[in-house]
Formats: structure tokens, sequence, C-alpha cells
């Protein structure tokens, strides 16, 4: 039973490093692996197992996995500590067991550079045929020169069974480290495809804000092309184009920011001058689109926030709404003040093509669009524009027949105003 006990406690010793080869592996470092099987190294060799008139200890395990992943330099270390630890314990003839353990060392350093450039099996089998070499070399080269050439037949051969289970367990110690090995390599890909899926989501989310702004302006240069137009309209064209253009340069500003948020610019919004704006950029994009336009301010209002970036909200989902009527038809921008509960309710319709609700349920989510060529990305930007400024949006839809998008913003006070001043 006590034999058992030290068994098992050995065997334990031995695959102890797998709890900390997550770490260790990620640094890469010679010292850190020379630590992590040093200890196992150090224990076994303390508590020997006792079996057929020979003391059993199970260091080579340690000894020649932790030489492998280690390295050379972790392999000078590790058989100088074994030896220096070996002498320290007494009753060996130090230079005997030096040498014994040499031909295991020579044959580890060159064993190295295929057990890096090998594959899962290949490193279990270098494991394999390495420990069953230090078991058979070490004791019988030692016992040699010390002039008992019997023990291989005495008891070498009878505890041979107790040598194949230390390579089974040496086999069994290098599965498990090749499976968190494998698991630490895939989590550090998925990092890195993390990282470049952000990447990628931000640019393709410029790509889509600026694109509003642009496709504005492009509309009203093709009617700053018309002969007819009066030079009253060229101008108000012409401011028009650099404001949006302003909106596109400030668009990339914000994204360019995004490593180093900067305040926001919130101010009082006059929603009747927002949408009167905001039609007026709008309109050129719907008449190219052979979509009529209709706004309805039946109150004034007055909200709270940033007002480039409710021009960009509105303006998403208007083009969005565009691109829904493919054949043409009504968009109606339309906001309401209910004063009693203190709230703007905007209200933004098509006549186009509809969702289902499985559809609406999904909307803003990054990477999903109605659209075929669409990111998404537009409009989880507009619903984050809108909870930022603690508004809220619901959507009303049937198929065949249109959506309406009903944002629901709190109106502005002065004591809002206040209180974000200070």
């Amino acid at each position: 039973m006590h034999i058992e006990s030290n068994l098992i406690l050995n065997v334990f010793i031995i695959l102890l490093p797998i709890m900390f080869y997550r770490f260790v592996c990620k640094s890469n470092k010679t010292v850190l692996y020379f630590l992590l099987f040093l200890i196992p190294i150090i224990i076994t060799m303390s508590f020997p197992v006792k079996v057929f008139n020979t003391f059993l200890d199970l260091r080579g395990i340690p000894l020649v996995v932790g030489s492998l992943y280690g390295g050379v330099y972790s392999a000078l270390l590790l058989f100088a500590s074994a030896i220096i630890y070996r002498q320290v314990l007494g009753d060996i003839h130090i230079v005997y067991y030096t040498l014994s353990l040499l031909p295991t060392l020579v044959l580890v350093c060159l064993a190295i550079p295929a057990f890096n450039r090998g594959s899962f099996m290949k490193r279990m089998l270098i494991v394999l045929g390495l420990c069953f070499f230090l078991r058979i070399t070490v004791l019988n080269i030692y016992y040699l020169l010390d002039s008992n050439p019997s023990y291989f037949l005495h008891s070498f051969v009878p505890s041979l069974p107790i040598v194949l289970m230390q390579c089974a367990i040496s086999v069994l110690l290098v599965y498990i480290l090749e499976t968190v090995r494998r698991d630490v390599k895939i989590q550090e890909e998925m990092i890195e495809a993390e990282k470049l899926k952000v990447v990628s989501e931000i640019a393709a989310s410029v790509a889509h804000e600026v694109r509003n702004p642009l496709t504005t302006v492009r509309g009203f240069v093709q009617l700053l092309g018309e002969p007819s137009l009066t030079d009253q309209k060229r101008k108000e064209f012409s401011l028009i184009t650099l404001v949006e253009l302003d909106r596109a340069g400030s668009i990339i500003s914000d994204y360019l920011s995004l490593a180093k948020p900067q305040n926001q610019k919130l101010e009082p919004i006059s929603l009747n001058e927002e949408f009167l704006e905001t039609s007026h950029v709008l309109s050129s994009y719907a008449n190219l689109q052979n979509v009529k336009m209709v706004t309805e301010f039946h109150s004034s209002g007055t909200i709270y926030g940033d007002k480039s970036k409710l021009r960009q909200a509105i303006i998403n989902l208007c083009k969005n709404a565009v691109e829904a009527m493919p054949d043409g038809g009504t968009l109606t921008i339309k906001y309401f003040v209910d004063e009693s509960d203190n709230k703007a309710r905007i209200y933004i319709s098509d006549t186009g093509v509809g969702m289902t609700k499985e559809q609406i349920q999904r909307l803003g989510s990054p990477y999903y669009s109605t659209k075929l060529k669409g990111t998404g990305l537009g409009t989880m930007v507009t619903f984050n524009i809108i909870r930022e400024m603690n508004g809220q949006i619901s959507i009303e839809s049937k198929e065949g027949e249109g959506t309406t998008f009903i944002i629901t913003l709190p109106l502005y006070t002065v004591k809002e105003d206040a209180d974000h001043s200070k």
C-alpha cells in the first residue's frame, strides 16, 4: 500500500507542470521551463519508490520532457541540477552518475531540433524513445562502471513493466502538454482574428458613414452642372456641399479618435431647424432615386445632444429607407412633441419592401443587414447614437407595405443644461 501511494504521488508530481504550462508556453522563456520541470525532478528524487529490490524514481520524465520543450540551455540546467541534487542526497558515486547521464544529455540535445519541427505524434515518439533510452542506459552504465554488471539480469529485466509504465506516463504528459499548447495557439489566433475583425469593422463602418455625405455631395455636384440653375441656388447648393464634406471629415475624425475618445459637443438642438436642414440635404438623393419626400413638423421642440451625431443617425435611417424603395416610393419624415411625458417622437416611414419580425429583431446587430451588400454597421451606429441620447428606437413594418422607425427622445429642459454644465 505504501508503494502504491508513493507511486501515485510520483505520477501526480510528474503531471504537475500541466497546471502551469499554459502560462509558460506563452512567455517561451528558458528559465521558466527550467523552473517548471525542476520541481518535479527534485520531488520525485526525494520520494523514490522501491520496486524489485531497487529504488525507482520518475525523474527521467520531467528531465527529458523539460529539456525538449525548454531547449538546449534548459536541458543543460536540468541535467546539472539533477546531478547536483543527487550528490546532495548522497550514497552515490557522482562521477559514475554523471557519465551515465551524459549519453542521454547528448541525445536529447541532438533531438531538440527534430522535436521542435515534429508533429504531434512525432513528439510523443521522440519522448517515448528518449525516456526508454534514459532508463536503460543510466542504471546499466552506472552499475557497469561500479563493477556490478549483473544488474541488468537481476534487477532491470524484472522491473521492465515499471519501465514501460514510466514511458507510457511520459507519452501521456506530452499528449496533454501538446493539447494545452494547441489550445493556447488557437486562443492566440482567435485573439488576433478578433483584432482584425475590429479593424475591419471600423474600416467598414467608416466607409459606410462617409459614403452618406459623399452621396449627397455627388447629387448636388450633378445639380450644379445644370445650366438653368440660378446663382442663388448655386450658392445654396455649394454651401450644402461644403457642409456635407465637413461632416464627412468630422466622421473620419470621430473614428480616428476611437483610441482616445474626445468629449461630445452637447448642446440644445431645435428639431425644426435640424429637420429642415436634413430634409434639404436628403432631397437631392431622394430625387435621384425617384423617391418623393414628405416632411411634417406639427410643433416646435428642442432636445439635448450632439447635433452632428443626431444628423448622422437620421440620415442613416432615411438613406436606408430610400434604398428600401428600389422602384420609387414615398419617404415621410415627421415629428410630434408630447408635453404629457416630455418626449419628442420622430417618425421616418417608407413605402418599400418592408421587413419580417425576425429581421426587425436582428436589426442593429453587427454585420446584419437586409440589403444584399450592406454591412449592418450603419444601423448599429444609429442605434448606439440614439441610446447615448437616452432615446429609444422602435420599428413597425409589414412585408410589401413599408417600414416606420419611431425615435423617442427626451425634450430639453433648462435644468438639464445646467446639470451638464457642472
